[in-house]
């Protein structure tokens, strides 16, 4: 009788995980270091490396990868009739209204941070390693800032981006939209661009220059975590359950860490490291808590 029951679930987690079409289908943007397209590190992108991390623990389970521009991403998640699904996605009510998302976190990451010249921060007496108001940046010292079109950076910064005046806003739509913004950078068509550390360093190695710099924002928490979103429709519900038991196993896993702290420079790869050490033991705590109530 146990061998027929033991059976009997094996068969409807297979046949559970194959309703969703036999495929799961990633939405993909050229956006380094998280997709990596072209020159010698493609492949090497810190969420396609981690879709194929998600599909160890979902074999039999296919998928594939579907590039749309930047700009197009959310959109296409949020209305299109496919199972898309998108790696790393901050929760907003926004997207909320259309997408489905992960109970847990898909991604550990540094918070976002600005990207300036040198000169910038000399002429202005910044110290880049204190976190600055990018309010007084704009408003007070008259910075331009650019933004990658149709991304959210979080709540409080989209809002807070959102009160800063339109004609001192560059928003760059497209392909690769990271990087034509940090070229406007180096030519002082824009004198702000915000990101994340892992992005201003890739590209930073990515265009071989050091006239660059970066400094972190004030009033962000250390880190941001990203979850998985899918159509909010039948087959995206059936791949966030799926996703999210295959999350809970993965993010204590050292293939994990490794990814997430991939495109670092080592000072903030040691700042990352502690707080992923931190999570893991917090989670492991969780289990045994649950298993001592059981």
């Amino acid at each position: 009788m146990k061998l027929i029951l033991l059976l009997l679930t094996c068969l409807t987690s297979f046949c559970y995980a194959h309703n969703i079409n036999h495929v799961i289908s990633w939405i993909t943007i050229d956006f380094p270091p998280y997709y990596i397209y072209a020159d010698r590190d493609a492949g090497e992108g810190r969420d396609e490396q981690l879709i194929s991390l998600l599909h160890t623990q979902l074999h039999p389970l296919a998928y594939q990868l579907q590039g749309f521009p930047a700009s197009r991403a959310i959109h296409e998640l949020s209305h299109s009739d496919m199972g898309y699904c998108m790696v790393s996605l901050y929760k907003t009510a926004q997207r909320a209204k259309h997408i489905t998302y992960t109970k847990h976190y898909s991604t550990v990451g540094l918070s976002p941070g600005l990207a300036l010249r040198k000169e910038t921060a000399h002429s202005l007496g910044l110290d880049v390693h204190q976190p600055a108001s990018l309010v007084d940046l704009v408003l007070k010292h008259h910075l331009t800032l650019g933004i990658a079109q149709s991304r959210s950076y979080g709540e409080k910064l989209d809002q807070l981006i959102a009160r800063l005046p339109p004609d001192q806003i560059v928003i760059r739509p497209g392909w690769d939209t990271l990087q034509s913004l940090t070229n406007m950078l180096l030519k002082k068509r824009v004198d702000l661009v915000l990101g994340y550390p892992s992005e201003h360093y890739y590209l930073s190695k990515r265009l071989g220059t050091d006239n660059l710099t970066q400094m972190p924002l004030a009033g962000m928490p250390l880190v941001t975590k990203g979850y998985i979103g899918c159509t909010n429709n039948a087959q995206g519900k059936q791949a966030v359950s799926l996703l999210d038991t295959a999350l809970a196993k993965l993010t204590k896993t050292q293939d994990y860490k490794r990814i997430m702290l991939k495109w670092l420079p080592d000072h903030l790869k040691r700042q990352l490291s502690k707080h992923l050490i931190s999570e893991t033991n917090l989670l492991r705590n969780e289990v045994h808590i649950t298993k001592d109530r059981n």
